[in-house]
């Protein structure tokens, strides 16, 4: 009985990670969404956490005080961030995911006239991505993108951020 009450129990854990990984893996390409810059690496550590993923802040759009508002409160659930990274990861989202910047468009349903109206996209990639998009279908993440773009990683650092790969 013991047995297998033992394996049972081992069962349930396993299913258990099994599952969180599952559930994390669906969302791999997000921080790969995170622009380069002073920051990046504490907002990755920080933001994609157990209680949720990079989706939200990639998605969300706050001035320097909203992302200091959410900085608090995420420290208040619990969130483990030093007193010295809190401005860095407020300066950084408020820059790249500031109330400024346009939302993010999804690459792989995007219209071409969503894609034309996207800052930094010149008609010629515009073409270029739809072009792509129909040899390759959905893009999984902006590396699989640039490839397939044939654009140096410099050039596409100034927008990938600015598109998101999956609802």
């Amino acid at each position: 009985m013991r047995v297998v009450l033992c394996l049972l129990l081992c069962c349930v854990a396993l299913l258990a990670v099994v599952s969180a990984q599952a559930a994390k893996s669906k969302d791999d390409s997000w921080p790969q969404t995170l622009p380069p810059g002073d920051g990046r690496e504490l907002v990755l550590n920080s933001c994609n956490s157990s209680c949720h993923n990079l989706k939200m802040v990639v998605t969300a759009r706050k001035n320097h005080d909203g992302w200091a508002k959410s900085m608090n409160d995420m420290i208040q659930r619990g969130a483990t961030v030093f007193p010295d990274e809190i401005e860095p990861i407020t300066v950084y989202l408020a820059k790249f995911f500031g109330s400024g910047v346009p939302a993010s468009i999804n690459i792989n349903t995007a219209s071409r006239e969503s894609l034309e109206k996207t800052t930094g996209l010149s008609p010629e990639m515009v073409t270029r991505i739809l072009e792509a998009r129909g040899r390759v279908g959905p893009f999984k993440n902006p590396e699989q993108l640039r490839q397939a773009l044939g654009t140096k990683r410099e050039e596409f650092e100034r927008l990938f951020y600015l598109l998101k790969y999956s609802e």
